[in-house]
């Protein structure tokens, strides 16, 4: 079907996050190589680093046929449930980030519903505890991760992409260093990110505070926030939730109280409730 497409056509392409963002064709591939992803495209108005090469059925187009429900019916047939019986504290594993599979090691792994589209928690070799994350078996590789059988609608891969860092948040955080680690050249230091984050946020009018009480006072911190109606809004969610969790480490705290707009604060609340990003601090 990308014979359909032409370079330069505006469209949607579906990001690792599992939502749908404006992009534009680059290039089309008729390689063999490329059967499975043959179309490149360019988020519109994020850095060029971010291109990809993406599968026909990630992407919208009125030039594209919509799936068909036998399709849909299909692929949610092919969905694994995963057995994590076989992982404990400390197993080592790979984990996928950015379409690639780096080395990693189980922190934990939930057994609550809240937690079933992610219930492993990762460590990623060689960087700190802030980057741990809950992933699900689609997401790992692990000869003591087993496979059960078909898994229904609403299956691990969304829960577990989900739980990954969001794609505003990757543009504006992730910012290359002039001068590379030369053992971890994919290393993206924090307060280059947050640099990168307070110049975009400048003429941000509303702000997200938070404070964490403590039988001696409290500990108090504050961000300049996106609308969260803009597209950027999910980058002021995820640096508010590193900044809080950083807090917490320097200072600790009984409570966390939280005071500004109403969507981000009950984002960042679930985020620190149980079955969210930062359930471990709480």
């Amino acid at each position: 079907m990308a014979d359909k497409l032409e370079v330069g056509l505006k469209l949607q392409a579906k990001y690792w996050d599992g939502a749908f963002y404006p992009a534009e064709v680059l290039a089309i591939s008729e390689s063999k190589k490329r059967a499975k992803t043959p179309v490149k495209v360019h988020f519109v108005g994020y850095d060029s680093s971010e291109d990809q090469w993406m599968a026909v059925e990630d992407l919208k187009s009125k030039r594209l046929p919509a799936p068909k429900a036998k399709a849909k019916a299909k692929a949610q047939a092919k969905a694994k449930v995963w057995d994590y019986s076989g992982l404990v504290k400390g197993t080592q594993c790979q984990a996928e980030a950015e379409g690639k599979f780096w080395a990693a090691e189980v922190v934990t792994v939930a057994t609550s519903k809240a937690r079933a589209s992610a219930p492993v928690k990762i460590h990623w070799v060689g960087y700190t505890s802030a980057s741990d994350e809950w992933v699900g078996g689609d997401r790992l590789r692990c000869k003591a991760l087993k496979v059960k059988g078909a898994e229904g609608a609403g299956g691990a891969e969304g829960g577990a992409k989900a739980a990954g860092m969001p794609f505003a948040a990757r543009r504006l955080l992730l910012v290359k260093p002039k001068i590379e680690a030369p053992l971890d050249p994919g290393f993206r230091p924090v307060i280059l990110g947050k640099k990168a984050y307070l110049e975009a946020a400048k003429d941000c009018t509303e702000k997200l505070e938070w404070a964490l009480l403590r039988a001696d006072g409290c500990a108090r911190g504050s961000l300049p926030v996106f609308d969260a109606k803009h597209k950027e809004s999910k980058a002021s969610v995820y640096l508010a939730g590193i900044l809080i969790q950083e807090l917490l480490w320097q200072r600790s705290g009984s409570e966390l109280l939280l005071f500004g707009p109403a969507k981000i604060c009950k984002a960042v609340k679930d985020a620190f409730s149980v079955g969210g990003a930062y359930e471990f601090e709480v």
